[in-house]
């Protein structure tokens, strides 16, 4: 296979796939079994064999396979459908929340899927059918892919669930050390992740409806369940989102809360420390007449008269219950 194809199979119906060469992907599927064709887009050829080899209805269809940024997107048509979806970016070095797309035209027998980033369902589809567990037909292919992308989100949305539970209990216990960081890094997973899921689950609840499938029971019945897990991952982000900013508020009610504290026993501070200066600034200026000038007790005298008149504060403070 050169580097547009990532890999081709024909489907037996009992599980398993059979490779096809390039060759036999000018034809629908070999021997009349459906085919998957799976491409990379980086591959200069991909464009060239969509709309000559693969002879898609129009290019409008190769552009959308193609194009650069995708949102996940539905497109019944009369020959086929078109459907565009996320999955969580598993790959080396990346950020789960970076999901990554792949392009789907699916007709009768065949089933062309695009990449533009390493996907995991892919080399998961590829085991399954060299293992003769994978989907029989072209509808158990896309509902498998879907499932599996729903499968690998799960982990992803307990990590969420399981941070901001660590988030409210240091919030419990008063450690504030790095929260407001890792609550603006939760915020922002929530968002992206919503921004394509969101979008996501009403596609998947669309599959059962379009006439351009022709489902089982058996097959409605897991989009069911796909489209149920779908709703459930939208709610728990927005729940997760709502405890975030809760948790971002608190945090802020904290430390407006201790600037007020510091702020209020300064004031404490300077109430006391105010007629003690006004004294001692009064006696130090360098003028004749000063009191106590020759006496040598006066400034134990004067000490003892500050130490008073602290004193005689902090009890009236303490009455008023300053502090």
């Amino acid at each position: 296979m050169s580097d547009t194809f990532i890999c081709a199979y024909a489907l037996n119906g009992d599980g398993s796939g059979t490779g096809l060469t390039e060759e036999a992907l000018r034809s629908a599927g070999a021997e009349g079994k459906p085919a998957w064709v799976h491409l990379s887009a980086r591959s200069a050829s991909a464009r060239q064999w969509l709309a000559q080899d693969a002879e898609l209805p129009d290019s409008t269809l190769v552009d959308a396979l193609l194009a650069e940024d995708t949102r996940p997107r539905m497109l019944p048509r009369e020959d086929g459908l078109l459907l565009i979806l996320r999955g969580v970016n598993l790959n080396e070095n990346a950020e789960p929340e970076d999901m990554v797309s792949i392009r789907i035209w699916i007709e009768a027998n065949r089933f062309i899927s695009v990449q533009l980033r390493d996907l995991r369902g892919v080399a998961e589809m590829q085991e399954l059918l060299q293992s003769g567990t994978g989907p029989v037909d072209i509808n158990d292919l896309m509902t498998t892919l879907i499932e599996g992308s729903i499968k690998r989100l799960a982990p992803v949305m307990g990590d969420l669930a399981e941070g901001i539970d660590e988030l409210e209990d240091q919030i419990l216990h008063m450690q504030l050390t790095g929260v407001r960081e890792k609550v603006i890094s939760i915020r922002r997973q929530t968002s992206v992740f919503n921004r394509f899921l969101g979008p996501q689950k009403d596609i998947v609840g669309r599959l059962n409806e379009t006439d351009a499938l022709r489902l089982n029971p058996k097959l409605k019945r897991r989009l069911q369940e796909a489209h149920n897990d779908m709703t459930r991952f939208v709610e728990d982000l927005q729940t997760i989102r709502e405890r975030a900013h809760s948790i971002q508020n608190e945090v802020a009610n904290i430390l407006t809360e201790r600037l007020n504290r510091n702020t209020y026993v300064f004031s404490i501070i300077a109430s006391i420390f105010l007629p003690l200066s006004f004294l001692t600034g009064l006696l130090g200026i360098n003028v004749l007449g000063i009191p106590g000038a020759d006496d040598p007790r006066a400034f134990l005298i004067f000490c003892g008269i500050l130490v008073a008149i602290m004193a005689t504060q902090i009890l009236i403070f303490r009455k008023l219950r300053w502090f």
